[in-house]
């Protein structure tokens, strides 16, 4: 063997010996510092409460219990303009009493019957005349687009009543018969919760 190979050789496995025993030292990551971050949360702000904020609070709600109590009614072309059957329970007599007890014994039970989630109505119109209210409904239900229908609602002695479509099993479908309605006859009609 030539003593140029012997050399190369000898250099070769010199420097792949020094390459093992070195170079584990510096890839390990001993020497790198390895920063932290820390986060400072500052503590909570101390508000002080202000009784101006509380006595508006409770002058609100005093006024939101005032408002007086919707009536709601079906209405069709058979029903007498103005007729709410209503029973004043302070005037109550031996004889109207069982009534007024199965009338009370049945709004409870439709209230803890109510299942299957909420209910949607689009509201189209809302008249004092029922007569309009009927010439809306009839104008409404030739575009085939929803169930029509009307309820009455009495406000401070005063008969309102409002035309509306559907009820509907979610938002999306009111929100498409809106559209509809505003696409056939220009009406922007109002989406509400269906309490029935």
């Amino acid at each position: 063997m030539d003593q140029n190979i012997k050399n190369r050789l000898v250099g070769i496995i010199v420097i792949f010996a020094l390459a093992v025993i070195f170079l584990p030292m510096i890839l390990d990551g001993s020497g790198v510092r390895k920063d932290k971050l820390e986060v400072v949360i500052p503590p909570q702000p101390l508000v002080s409460a202000n009784p101006e904020f509380e006595s508006k609070i409770i002058e609100l709600n005093a006024e939101v219990d005032d408002l007086p109590e919707l009536e709601p009614r079906f209405v069709d072309e058979n029903s007498s303009k103005n007729k709410i059957e209503r029973v004043d329970t302070a005037k109550v007599d031996s004889k109207t009493e069982p009534q007024v007890k199965k009338i009370k014994a049945k709004a409870d039970v439709a209230a803890k019957v109510k299942e299957g989630g909420d209910s949607w109505v689009l509201q189209v119109g809302s008249f004092t005349d029922r007569d309009k209210a009927l010439v809306q409904r009839d104008k409404i239900r030739k575009s085939n687009i929803a169930a029509v229908f009307i309820e009455q609602f009495k406000i401070d002695n005063k008969s309102s009543f409002r035309v509306r479509l559907g009820p509907f099993i979610n938002r999306d479908q009111t929100k498409v018969a809106q559209n509809k309605i505003k696409a056939k006859h220009n009406i922007d009609g109002i989406i509400m919760k269906y309490e029935r």
